[in-house]
């Protein structure tokens, strides 16, 4: 018969557990847990500061390298000009886009650039495209004047319809109509001339080159005589879209005409011809 167990064996044994069951509970040092902790406090923040300040720096180099470093600087001879005519002075185009050069290509208001470049006596429209990492390219819509302002031989002055003056022109105005003034400077303020510009400024090119002769003696009585002989009483500048019509029907054929060679389309829904 097998010996008796004492009672720590059976305790021991694996039917009631094992030695831990009834184990005495682990001594814990609260001194040193709480200094760990402590320090894992610290090296977490530590981290943590460190990627935000990583961060920020990143931020800042790439807010410098876009904006103020030479990586996308506008180059002066980066910068082209294209559209201007003989009219539209390329130089006052050109020195608006280079009063940008030096400036990051983000920085650049190509909006505020195309609204001034637009206000340049002659150009109609204007389109500023950035070309990177350092060019830019100004694209301008530049028109041939209304009429040129002869005050003598030798004094021409080119003007849209607006009155604007526009570059300075020599003698060669050939397919340009001609108003014939005293003072090219104060005709600008004279009713009759102004109502002329607009006048000849809303007509088609091809009837443009046509005329040979403007009078404007008053604001209400625009008279244009074309190469071929035929006289256009315009009258002032309101509906010449639909006095445009009328002499466009009346001159595409001849024949309704009935050899009358001037137009009154002063009051454009009762033209009549003389």
């Amino acid at each position: 018969m097998p010996p008796r167990k004492s009672v720590s064996e059976r305790l021991d044994s694996p039917d009631f557990g094992g030695p831990g069951l009834f184990a005495r509970p682990k001594v814990v040092n609260f001194p040193e847990r709480l200094k760990e902790r402590r320090r894992a406090h610290r090296r977490e923040v530590a981290i943590r500061t460190a990627i935000v300040v990583a961060v920020i720096a990143a931020v800042v180099a790439l807010i410098w390298g876009l904006l103020f470093s030479p990586l996308l600087r506008l180059h002066t001879d980066q910068i082209s000009v294209g559209g201007t005519n003989t009219w539209v002075s390329e130089s006052e185009v050109a020195d608006i886009a280079y009063a940008q050069q030096g400036k990051s290509l983000l920085l650049i208001d190509t909006t505020g650039m195309e609204e001034k470049i637009s206000e340049l006596p002659g150009v109609t429209s204007a389109k500023a495209v950035k070309r990177y990492p350092h060019g830019l390219s100004v694209t301008v819509k530049a028109e041939i004047p209304a009429a040129v302002l002869r005050a003598s031989d030798t004094d021409y002055t080119a003007v849209d319809r607006e009155g604007r003056v526009l570059n300075a022109v020599n003698a060669s105005v050939k397919g340009i109509p001609v108003i014939e003034v005293k003072d090219a400077k104060k005709s600008l303020d004279n009713k009759a001339v102004k109502q002329a510009l607009q006048v000849l400024g809303s007509l088609d090119e091809s009837m443009r080159q046509k005329i040979t002769k403007v009078e404007a003696k008053t604001q209400d009585s625009i008279t244009t005589t074309l190469e071929d002989g035929y006289t256009i009483i315009w009258g002032n500048s309101s509906q010449m879209k639909l006095k445009k019509a009328v002499v466009d029907t009346l001159l595409s054929n001849p024949d309704q005409l009935e050899g009358a060679k001037t137009i009154d389309v002063a009051a454009p829904d009762k033209a009549t011809i003389k």
